[in-house]
């Protein structure tokens, strides 16, 4: 399927598994990359059992070609390296020195094309302590500070952000970084070794917390849904539910003010200087919901957002996906009669596209190999030897 992407002619092996590896290659992908997906024999873990309808597999590898090889096999290393030899791009994700174990690290497939751009994602990166230890992004999270300051300040237990941000982050690092290492590579014909991991990625994303103690010292607390450096910039309780409203200086404290109808609000002596309502932020909460209480979340966020102060309703993921704001800018791709959510990205030349739903184990494997110069004999003898695999039919 030809692709017409910014990243058009651009070849990826992705040697990944589960998340952070696979939302690099996704994103490549939607930018119209060639993508073949390499899985074990066995496929990724993340396509789940038969009896489940969710895969997670399908919404970080649509838009890729699959195939299926046992890269722990000396036969199977050699097809690797045989792909590596006219790819542009080769992502992985697994611990550190297992790829080398393979003959599969970036020395080794440099030796065969120095134009290759090789991208290590890993838990914790590949030198220091910590290198060998297994990363996941619950640990990131931990580990980086997040989970200190995230969820309810009454509550003593932590919390994550549910959302796997590490894993995400980390993913989009590395494509980030594999795109810097496109450009240097037109410019002098050498490809190079790219590499993030989760923790790093997690910790990157902690830049007010890690800013205020690096200025201050300051420890960031629990704070549940208020902003650090302004207020009122939280949820907020109405009559049916809760809106949530960012006032981030003294235009918009007043506009909010004219919104609730409240105008002798805006010069109370507890609220009217930003340092003020940080300081009694508990008085201005009660004081804001006790108005916002007198209707409802639709009528209050119409009224707000009206004047210019940024609101909104808290959607559960049903609503947020058929808001009118995400059905406007497309952001629901439709392919193979599925909808998935696409890379935000909009390219005037280049649109992002979503043009291939998730492939079966090993769909591809046969159409690639032959790509690769591998005859039918010699496919079929791979095939049966147990190195590669076909669709189960």
């Amino acid at each position: 399927m030809k692709t017409t992407g910014a990243l058009n002619g651009l070849r990826v092996l992705d040697c990944t598994h589960v998340l952070a590896g696979a939302w690099c290659s996704l994103i490549l992908a939607d930018l119209g990359a060639d993508v073949i997906k390499i899985e074990p024999l066995s496929g990724d873990l993340t396509r789940g059992q038969p009896d489940n309808p969710f895969k997670a597999f399908d919404f970080v590898n649509r838009n890729k070609r699959a195939i299926t090889v046992d890269i722990t096999s000396p036969e199977g290393a050699d097809v690797m390296r045989r792909l590596a030899k006219d790819a542009d791009i080769f992502v992985e994700n697994y611990r550190p020195g297992v790829m080398a174990k393979a003959g599969l690290d970036y020395k080794a497939l440099a030796e065969i094309n120095p134009r290759l751009i090789y991208a290590s994602v890993s838990g914790f990166g590949q030198t220091g302590p910590y290198r060998n230890r297994g990363g996941l992004d619950l640990v990131a999270q931990a580990m980086s500070g997040i989970m200190s300051y995230v969820g309810d300040p009454n509550s003593t237990r932590p919390s994550s952000t549910a959302v796997p941000i590490a894993d995400l982050n980390a993913g989009t690092f590395a494509a980030l970084g594999i795109l810097a290492a496109v450009h240097h590579r037109t410019t002098t014909g050498e490809g190079q070794y790219v590499e993030t991991s989760l923790l790093e990625a997690a910790a990157a994303y902690t830049v007010w917390e890690s800013g205020m103690f690096l200025t201050t010292g300051t420890v960031a607390k629990r704070n549940g849904s208020r902003h650090r450096l302004a207020a009122p910039y939280e949820a907020l309780k109405t009559e049916d539910g809760y809106l949530v409203v960012g006032v981030s200086n003294q235009k918009l404290w007043g506009r909010l003010c004219e919104a609730l109808d409240q105008p002798g609000l805006a010069d109370d002596p507890n609220f009217k200087r930003p340092s003020l309502r940080l300081t009694n932020r508990d008085a201005l909460q009660a004081k804001l919901e006790s108005v916002l209480a007198r209707n409802t979340t639709a009528y209050w966020v119409e009224k707000i957002a009206g004047k210019g102060v940024p609101c909104g309703p808290i959607n559960d993921i049903g609503q947020a996906l058929s808001d009118p704001q995400l059905t406007d800018r497309k952001f629901l791709a439709e392919v193979d009669e599925r909808r998935f959510p696409r890379t935000p990205l909009t390219l005037s030349k280049t649109p992002v596209a979503v043009s291939r739903g998730p492939a079966m184990l090993g769909q591809h494997t046969r159409e690639v190999l032959a790509a690769a110069g591998f005859d039918a004999d010699a496919i079929d003898r791979l095939v049966q030897s147990g190195i590669v695999s076909e669709p189960r039919v």
